[in-house]
């Protein structure tokens, strides 16, 4: 066979391999960060989980400092006995205090955990189907590599112009590799910023809610309003707690664009004060922290609605420049088969028996 001849036979499978290749450039990258941000969430996961578990016994100590007062009779008369009733009532509170901050430190955690578990199921789904991808790419340039070895056999040094387009070609794959990967990463920045966005739209909300039940507490609303206000306060904190974990991983991957949050702090109630120094003006006191709260929370919110909207246009911009990088890769390619078919000819019309 004519090296005419073999190149025309490899033709129309180089062109679909070449295809192939262009259609799956991204697996390899998108795979390799897949991989990282994998690892980050199983480390995340981890740290969560020796947390709760201190979290467990240390409840375990609170609690049962909580009810040691909370049920001791004989205590609480014996302070009343010796004039120190209120010392009681302070260290009851505390105990009690201790107890739910640590209950509700655990319930944070605890979402956080879920939350975790949820994006490393989604994270292993899709490497798995990157990894298809990956092994179509692989197999695809191995068989290319071998269609261009038949008939390439060796060095040409007699042919440099081949290297020159060989070295172009992969120098715009490393290029285009790269602004892939940085592409997909902030793909993953805004997953996160969407969801922080969501959450915080919720924690906003809770807020709101919560404002309302203490309006409605200073009007005599009594152990009814104390309780949804608390309830609606503790969902905004979670919600909270949510949204700062995902803009922290959203920064993570992307350290020099992502915003920090300002600091939040969620009003929270606490039993001694509601229920045993329940009065006007501690309810006043208490509606002007939920509405601080709120305050910084809406702080927050725009500062979330900014960070998305500046990972906007970075995707913008990354995309139009991923679009330039595939076109040129994909004519540098086309260009190196031309100059290797061009080779080729000449080397078929120079050889003597090809040449009658």
């Amino acid at each position: 066979m004519s090296i005419e001849e073999h190149i025309q036979s490899a033709s129309t499978r180089n062109a679909e391999l070449l295809q192939i290749l262009s259609d799956t450039d991204h697996a390899l990258p998108d795979s390799n960060q897949q991989r990282t941000y994998i690892t980050e969430l199983e480390t995340q996961l981890g740290q969560v989980e020796t947390k709760l578990n201190e979290l467990n016994k240390r409840r375990e100590r609170d609690l049962k400092d909580h009810l040691k007062y909370k049920d001791s009779t004989f205590k609480r008369f014996a302070y009343k006995a010796t004039g120190q009733k209120e010392k009681f009532s302070l260290k009851a509170s505390k105990e009690e205090k201790d107890y739910f901050d640590g209950l509700r430190e655990t319930q944070l955690n605890e979402d956080t955990k879920k939350q975790l578990i949820d994006q490393l199921t989604q994270a292993k789904s899709v490497e798995n189907d990157l990894k298809n991808t990956v092994d179509k790419h692989q197999k695809a340039q191995e068989e290319l590599n071998n269609l261009y070895n038949s008939i390439f056999k060796g060095s040409t040094p007699n042919y440099p112009e081949e290297d020159e387009f060989e070295n172009k070609t992969n120098q715009l794959l490393n290029e285009y590799q790269n602004l892939r990967q940085i592409l997909d990463c902030e793909n993953r920045v805004k997953g996160l910023i969407e969801q922080a966005s969501r959450s915080m739209r919720m924690s906003l909300n809770h807020l709101s809610s919560a404002e309302s039940y203490s309006t409605w507490d200073m009007w005599g609303g009594g152990t009814m309003s104390d309780m949804m206000e608390r309830n609606e306060l503790s969902s905004a904190d979670r919600q909270w707690s949510q949204v700062q974990m995902l803009i922290l991983q959203a920064k993570h991957l992307s350290p020099n664009y992502v915003r920090d949050l300002p600091q939040v702090k969620v009003a929270m109630g606490n039993i001694m004060s509601d229920v045993f120094f329940d009065n006007i003006f501690t309810d006043m006191a208490f509606h002007e922290k939920i509405k601080q709260s709120k305050f910084e929370m809406n702080q927050a919110a725009d500062l979330v609605e900014r960070n998305l909207q500046e990972n906007q246009i970075r995707l913008n911009q990354l995309n139009q420049d991923l679009n330039s990088k595939s076109k040129a890769l994909e004519q540098s390619r086309l260009d190196l088969q031309n100059k290797r078919s061009e080779i080729f000819r000449r080397i078929g019309a120079s050889l003597p028996e090809y040449s009658k």
